[in-house]
């Protein structure tokens, strides 16, 4: 979903418990098996700590430097641009798991942006984000399901 103001992925269900995919979403250093959106990723699981990303928006892989912001166990972790007053574009991705069952879980991913430059920059990069993203579930849905297979 495009909104004026954020990017969503498309929800989707993973055939995985929520603690599978969970544990594939904090494991940074083996992004490069399943996420091609975001394939070179490294973070330390903490509050404030730098995620660096090599992230591909059409134009091939760009070195990206945002910070996590929250973390919750199997259910969201998110992580944002620097955010300093003034800045012409905030930017929080917020990447979303809900238990469904033992066996199952919903992924969501949501980029939510406020700043003066929204606009413009959303014209130019909403569908790139959103095409990243659903690249992402999808891959992340392949990965879990075929941990969780065995």
């Amino acid at each position: 979903m495009i909104g004026t103001d954020k990017v969503s992925s498309d929800e989707i269900i993973i055939d995985a418990p929520v603690e599978v995919v969970w544990e594939v979403l904090i494991d940074f250093d083996n992004y490069g098996k399943w996420n091609l959106f975001s394939p070179q990723t490294s973070a330390e699981l903490k509050l404030g700590s730098p995620v660096t990303m090599m992230v591909d928006l059409g134009n091939g892989l760009q070195k990206q430097v945002e910070y996590i912001t929250c973390i919750e166990p199997n259910e969201a972790i998110a992580w944002g641009m620097e955010n300093k007053p003034g800045d012409p574009i905030h930017a929080v991705r917020t990447q979303t798991l809900t238990r469904l069952s033992d066996s199952q879980c919903s992924y969501l991913s949501v980029d939510e942006f406020s700043g003066a430059a929204v606009p413009a920059m959303m014209e130019l990069m909403a569908k790139p984000v959103k095409d990243g993203f659903n690249l992402c579930a999808q891959g992340l849905k392949q990965y879990a399901e075929q941990l969780y297979r065995g």
